[in-house]
């Protein structure tokens, strides 16, 4: 064992979370409680400083999303360093405190299942999931697939209805041939079943950009297109209105548009990297600015009723976690997701 890894298994046990980082105690919403306001949190260094998660903390959303790349393990035959990244994260100023409120949903993208453009022959994706699992506190969850980490939860509250569907795009991910597929044919199934659920709002998460041009050197469902269609058509198959992808992976934000995809327009919120950025790629499907942060935060509130001023709407806020100022901002009526 290391000096590093030594002092972080101490810091492990000192903290009461056991050999891998453990279970952290998750708040739950209460029955009939609205949310209103959305974290979207991802791709996180936690060798670096990560100034954003105490803002997060302060923002006190009501469900908070975590997209893929919590942390990078980027290993690919050492079941320790799972230990060590989720470790360095619950110990990085602001995360008990926001790990402590509001609802948490989790999947993953590449690195924190284990390493980098990583699929489905991956060799630690058993530990990988194992880590994953219980410091999400998931190990008790019956529900959980046995074939990746996807999930989904349905919030109700008075006659509105909020379903989050979290996608699971490495566990049987083929290799991007222009024929693979990103999900298998157990999730597909549970996908379909899922989207048979009635909701006024259905968001979709995919650590992987759905709406980013192929051909960028970025990972993309458009280089799985058959998968890409299927997702479309299973959407159109329920006519479900009200669909929004959330969607990682790229170290910055943006929104990106495809034209009537869904009956109507598919729409993507992009966000990634609470504490890094990147030139962005080339995207033919984007219609919003690109944030430019270092240290960002994303938020999404929801406002479901009408009002004197306002119909029913998203916003979607891309800013600087130590500023304040505003990168993004884009208003997404849910008028315009109805078929």
């Amino acid at each position: 064992m290391t000096p590093t890894r030594r002092a972080v298994t101490a810091a492990l046990s000192g903290m009461g979370l056991g050999s891998l980082a453990a279970p952290l105690t998750t708040a739950t919403a209460q029955p009939g409680t609205p949310i209103r306001r959305i974290a979207i949190l991802g791709c996180i260094r936690q060798k670096k400083p990560v100034p954003a998660l105490v803002a997060y903390a302060a923002a006190k959303a009501d469900l908070n999303l975590w997209i893929g790349d919590a942390v990078y393990v980027d290993t690919k035959d050492d079941p320790a360093a799972f230990t060590e990244a989720y470790a360095q994260l619950a110990s990085k100023p602001g995360f008990a405190e926001l790990r402590a409120q509001g609802v948490h949903m989790a999947t993953w993208d590449d690195h924190d299942y284990g390493a980098n453009d990583a699929d489905s022959t991956y060799p630690l994706k058993a530990v990988s999931k194992t880590a994953f699992q219980r410091f999400w506190n998931l190990e008790t969850d019956t529900s959980a697939p046995d074939d990746g980490v996807y999930n989904s939860r349905l919030f109700t509250f008075g006659a509105r209805r909020l379903h989050v569907i979290m996608l699971d795009v490495r566990w049987h991910r083929d290799a991007p041939d222009g024929h693979g597929d990103m999900l298998g044919e157990a999730q597909w199934r549970w996908l379909d079943e899922r989207l048979a659920v009635a909701a006024d709002l259905t968001l979709i998460v995919s650590g992987t950009q759905i709406l980013l041009t192929a051909g960028t050197g970025s990972e993309t469902w458009e280089d799985y297109p058959r998968a890409r269609d299927r997702l479309f058509e299973m959407i159109r198959k329920h006519r479900r209105e009200g669909v929004v992808f959330i969607t990682g992976d790229q170290h910055y934000g943006e929104v990106a548009r495809a034209r009537g995809a869904l009956g109507y327009d598919a729409v993507e919120l992009q966000f990634c990297g609470l504490n890094q950025i990147e030139k962005p790629e080339k995207n033919l499907y984007r219609v919003s600015p690109v944030s430019t942060t270092l240290h960002a935060m994303c938020l999404l509130d929801i406002q479901w009723e009408a009002d004197d001023y306002n119909t029913p709407h998203i916003l979607y806020r891309v800013s600087d976690s130590q500023t304040g100022a505003t990168d993004i901002s884009y208003r997404l009526n849910f008028s315009e997701l109805t078929l």
